[in-house]
């Protein structure tokens, strides 16, 4: 993969391109919204999906597994029914995607309609695709792959029966992160239902330098959102959001285009939007009222599917030449960009408890009861914790090469075994989740 990167860089500058067309469709009014898989739970799950291509999707498919697997002594339900909402980027948005369209049900069949198949970015190397990825087509092509055989022609609108989903994207002109939802959509006039599933996914995991970014038209005339307006003047607000209004403030006006590349570039773990949502408002964002009043415990679940580099010249007094210093550049920005998001959201849960605190005590006792408030509820009773898994936390049967995996669209049928496996392990056999479950 890195190598591929290196070539990919000479390759695009190179050649002249052909502009893409935008994904997104003129609005026909507001979207739908995604329908409740089950009521909330006291106990919710919120899951954030790192990317890092094929390794990403099999480790968290096997954490996906290991929530089915465990069991809360109190209801007997799995711990997966408790996921409320899956945020994404690159390769965990292919699964949280799937598992939007599918559900529960979509983790017995997702290795064989993505994980078993063999679409390799390291295809790359043969002179016809780079033809074709200098002029943009690539793009197209792993689009146009994903919907055929991944996600059956299925629409953003359609993703009703799981979680809420969030796949995560990245500006390139305001380094702002974008998501897939309304909140963002909204402000181009465009209806988040009627776009591809599998485009809003080969966004989230353009890979710059390897796929060109993926157009959105911002068209003239769309009203500005009240939320962009007020938190762009907020001098207060985070910065991340802050940024994000103005984005959307240009977007039709000073911006006709968005170009969107690999979410993780903004934040290889989604939860920049998250935040976002949050500011934007109103109380609770980012839950929704039913989620905010049936919550007793909210676990923020990270799943850090990162690998480690195998890499020998910090052990040599030769310094790095100048492609594995450039890559290595980029590796650290993108592991300090995450580190900063987690960070980020630690220090924002207290903020965050208060703030539903507040939001549940100021409720009419009768609005409570019907957000779906139990006998002897309390308002005050709420809390919010974070947990990071990764494949650290593999365990003692994990093959030691494991970690070093590279990221790749496709990967050996083994590599996939034990990657599952791994991810099952972290999830089962992790303190916070145990907790959960008791």
């Amino acid at each position: 993969m890195r190598h591929v990167i290196i070539a990919a860089m000479f390759a695009l500058g190179a050649c002249a391109t052909a502009p893409p067309m935008p994904i997104n469709l003129t609005s026909g009014g507001a979207a739908p919204a995604q329908n409740e898989r089950r009521p909330p739970q006291d106990d919710l799950i919120v899951l954030a999906l790192s990317g890092g291509g094929a390794r990403a999707a099999s480790f968290s498919l096997g954490v996906l597994e290991g929530l089915r697997d465990t069991r809360s002594a109190a209801s007997g339900a799995p711990l997966i029914h408790q996921v409320t909402a899956i945020t994404a980027v690159s390769g965990g948005a292919i699964l949280a995607a799937y598992v939007g369209l599918h559900g529960e049900a979509g983790l017995d069949t997702f290795r064989a309609a993505y994980l078993d198949k063999n679409w390799r970015l390291n295809s790359l190397s043969a002179p016809t695709t780079w033809w074709r990825a200098a002029r943009g087509g690539a793009n197209a092509a792993h689009a146009d792959w994903l919907d055929r055989e991944v996600y059956g022609g299925a629409r953003m609108g359609e993703m009703r029966t799981g979680p809420r989903i969030i796949l995560n994207a990245t500006d390139l002109a305001n380094a702002t992160p974008f998501a897939f939802t309304p909140l963002f959509t909204d402000a181009l006039c465009s209806d988040v239902s009627g776009i591809r599933v599998a485009d809003a996914v080969a966004a989230s995991m353009a890979v710059p330098m390897v796929f060109r970014p993926v157009l959105l038209e911002a068209r003239e005339g769309c009203a500005e959102p009240a939320w962009a307006a007020r938190v762009a003047q907020d001098r207060d607000a985070p910065e991340t959001a802050r940024a994000t209004a103005q984005a959307i403030h240009a977007y039709g006006r000073t911006q006709r285009y968005v170009h969107l590349t690999d979410g993780g570039v903004f934040d290889n773990f989604g939860l920049a939007s998250l935040a976002v949502m949050r500011a934007a408002g109103p109380a609770p964002a980012p839950f929704s009222a039913r989620e905010a009043v049936a919550a007793r415990r909210i676990l923020f679940l990270i799943v850090n599917s990162e690998y480690d580099r195998n890499i020998a010249w910090p052990n040599q007094a030769t310094p790095p030449g100048g492609a594995e210093t450039l890559i290595s550049a980029l590796d650290a920005a993108t592991e300090a960009s995450k580190r900063g998001a987690l960070d980020a959201l630690r220090a924002s849960l207290d903020a965050m408890q208060r703030e539903l605190i507040t939001f549940r005590c100021g409720l009419e006792p009768r609005t409570a009861r019907e957000l779906g408030a139990a006998p002897g509820w309390s308002c005050a009773d709420v809390s919010l914790s974070l947990e990071v898994l990764s494949l650290h936390d593999a365990g003692p049967d994990a093959p030691p090469e494991l970690i070093h995996t590279s990221t790749e669209v496709s990967l050996p049928a083994d590599t996939v075994t034990a990657l599952i496996a791994a991810g099952r392990y972290a999830a089962t056999h992790n303190a916070a989740v145990r907790a959960l479950a008791r």
